[in-house]
């Protein structure tokens, strides 16, 4: 599963791969502080967000290690 944050600088278009939402975020905000402009995120399942649609990317769901069951005494 990745995520494609897009944008174009004065150096042509740019495209980068990144695992999850919230570091696409990270990404797409980087590029548009450099003068990038036109930033876009692709979902692993296609949707393309636009920088006003940012805040509605599903976020990565937070890895919950696994715990046992406990039963006390």
């Amino acid at each position: 599963m990745s995520f494609t944050v897009k944008g174009t600088c004065k150096h042509g278009e740019l495209s980068h791969r990144r695992r999850t939402a919230e570091a696409a975020l990270k990404k797409a905000r980087e590029l548009t502080r450099t003068g990038c402009y036109d930033v876009h995120i692709i979902t692993p399942e296609g949707r393309d967000y636009a920088s006003s649609e940012f805040g509605d990317i599903p976020r990565t769901p937070a890895h919950r290690p696994f715990q046992k069951n406990y039963t006390p005494l």
